[in-house]
């Protein structure tokens, strides 16, 4: 389909855009990164988006706060769909989840009734943990609303759980950093990164005490914005670790390139396929992250990085002090994760998403 044709398609684009800096307030989760790339993806192959912003705050503010946000957001984008999907061919919803119910069943509502074709795509915690936690009602509604939309993107693991369904689709998390840029030969690890949200369930307590025992040589930096349970006193006396404050998301690829191996210690039971691992595999970094979610999907153990359990110290501190011992490893698992890093590069990906669009909204 030639760029004229494909302009004839309208797509609205349902999904959480990043702030323009992360903050205590708002800090940059991989959903808004991953939906920000889906804008700018679709947009590069000729769609003519209409692209309705669904972040609200939630971190750091008082329970009424939140829960009034979420309801003043709900409100706004039931009635923006109403005014706006009847000049757009198709709707493309994307959204967590965790939260899938009530929002998605509404918007699948809306959409029968205004007659747009309706495609999701889920993020984080896995629909088929989300499906299988309600109760029968609940997975009645489920059943009878938007998961008979004409296309439902998942994870994996979600298309294995649901083998039978002809209308689920897996579509990568990706990134595209490039890789002349910031690709480099390494030998031997000796800056260890942690990059996230700095909350307790993303293991940063354990990340310090591993690495308090690291060579001289070594050092541990760490990079993200403080959530309220963030308790640093840990850095206090470290000897190997230090903070190194928030970063835009154009610095991440430089600090990745900079640095000899990620950690990524998540225990969220939300985690789905981190993007920053991805970017650290496109930087040529290999990885020592937790078996949880989609992680060892992404992460070969052994080829591209290593996995350890959730909340083990004594795991993390061995896997890391093995890769320091053992250059030929990790130089091996260097050039695993560079070869991983291909496979999400977004153009096959994205491809094959927009024309599913396109015969969605030829339907």
């Amino acid at each position: 389909m030639s760029l004229e044709e494909a302009k004839r398609v309208r797509l609205l684009l349902l999904g959480p855009l990043p702030a323009k800096s992360a903050s205590l307030g708002e800090p940059i989760g991989g959903a808004r990164v991953t939906f920000a790339e889906a804008v700018r993806e679709l947009d590069l192959r000729g769609f003519d988006l209409d692209v309705i912003n669904t972040a609200r705050p939630r971190p750091n503010l008082p329970s009424w706060k939140i829960l009034g946000y979420e309801l003043l957001t709900f409100a706004r984008v039931v009635w923006t769909i109403l005014w706006r999907a009847r000049r757009s061919d198709l709707v493309f919803l994307h959204m967590s989840a965790y939260s899938a119910l009530l929002a998605a069943s509404t918007i699948w509502f809306l959409c029968r009734m205004l007659r747009r074709p309706l495609a999701l795509r889920f993020f984080g915690d896995s629909l088929y943990f989300t499906y299988h936690r309600c109760g029968p009602a609940r997975r009645w509604l489920m059943e009878r609303t938007f998961l008979r939309a004409p296309l439902v993107y998942e994870e994996r693991q979600t298309l294995r759980e649901f083998s039978s369904r002809d209308n689920f689709r897996w579509l990568a998390n990706t990134r595209d950093v490039v890789p002349a840029e910031i690709w480099r030969d390494r030998d031997h690890v000796r800056k260890v990164l942690f990059m996230g949200q700095l909350r307790q369930e993303k293991g940063l307590a354990e990340a310090l005490e591993a690495c308090r025992s690291l060579p001289e040589d070594c050092h541990l930096r760490v990079f993200g914005p403080r959530m309220p349970n963030t308790d640093f006193s840990l850095f206090d006396s470290h000897p190997r670790a230090s903070y190194g404050g928030v970063l835009a998301p154009e610095e991440v690829s430089g600090v990745l390139a900079e640095h000899d191996l990620l950690l990524f210690l998540s225990y969220m039971g939300s985690e789905g396929t981190p993007g920053v691992i991805i970017e650290a595999f496109q930087c040529g970094v290999p990885v020592v992250a937790t078996s949880i979610g989609g992680v060892p999907e992404m992460v070969e153990h052994k080829k591209s990085g290593l996995l350890v359990a959730p909340h083990s110290v004594p795991e993390l501190k061995a896997a890391v002090e093995r890769l320091i011992d053992d250059p030929a490893l990790y130089q091996r698992l260097c050039a695993g994760a560079r070869q991983r890093g291909e496979f999400f590069r977004s153009g096959r990906h994205f491809d094959q998403l927009a024309e599913e669009m396109r015969g969605l909204a030829r339907k």
